[in-house]
């Protein structure tokens, strides 16, 4: 024990260190945790998308448009939605559906609708031979089936549009179908990991507005 005045040479060294473990372990700007609940009633939905993204909502459509570092976020410049990470939600509503086991919803929407969709739901290509669509499963649960798929979209040299990967999952409930689409370049979607996990864990179905 030291008098009052003097100074224990072992606290510095030590309270440096821990600063330094404080530092290392403290979340990055930009992770996973920071993002905003966006909720839709009319649709019943609800997601979380990361906080520094740019959010655009429609009828029963938001995305998150995330601009690679250094680009700018102005909406008008082309490059930054050909290269951006792109969060989507899209929902519609299929009186069919109603009332519906999985078992049933799975034969009102197939596994081969599905995958026959992606083309040009994801990459906007109407020749399907220019998106290799892979690892595709169907997951049915007590209510509801979802179906996922990885998807690479061929890039167009003229148009400098690069190749792009995106991981897709179609929730198919008796309130609504929803199509959840985590898309950026190919060179960049590892980068992306975090935040498209936290994406897809962070949907839920709510009840729909009547």
């Amino acid at each position: 024990m030291t008098g009052t005045g003097q100074r224990n040479p072992s606290v510095g060294p030590l309270a440096a260190c821990c600063a330094i473990i404080a530092l290392i372990v403290a979340p990055a700007p930009g992770h996973a945790s920071d993002t905003t609940a966006v909720e839709n009633p009319q649709y019943g939905f609800v997601v979380a998308l990361p906080s520094d993204c740019r959010h655009e909502e429609g009828p029963g459509t938001v995305d998150a448009v995330c601009s690679p570092d250094g680009e700018p976020r102005d909406p008008r410049v082309a490059s930054r939605t050909l290269n951006a990470l792109v969060l989507q939600v899209s929902a519609e509503t299929s009186a069919a559906d109603a009332g519906k086991t999985p078992s049933e919803l799975a034969q009102q929407f197939t596994e081969a609708m599905f995958q026959a969709e992606l083309p040009e739901a994801v990459c906007g290509e109407s020749d399907t031979t220019r998106a290799k669509v892979q690892n595709v499963k169907a997951t049915p649960d007590e209510t509801r089936v979802v179906y996922s798929a990885d998807v690479v979209c061929a890039g167009v040299r003229f148009l400098q549009v690069p190749q792009r990967t995106a991981s897709v999952r179609y929730v198919i409930a008796p309130t609504g179908r929803y199509r959840l689409v985590a898309r950026s370049t190919s060179e960049e979607f590892e980068k992306h990991k975090a935040k498209i996990e936290a994406f897809f864990a962070s949907f839920a179905v709510t009840p729909a507005a009547k």
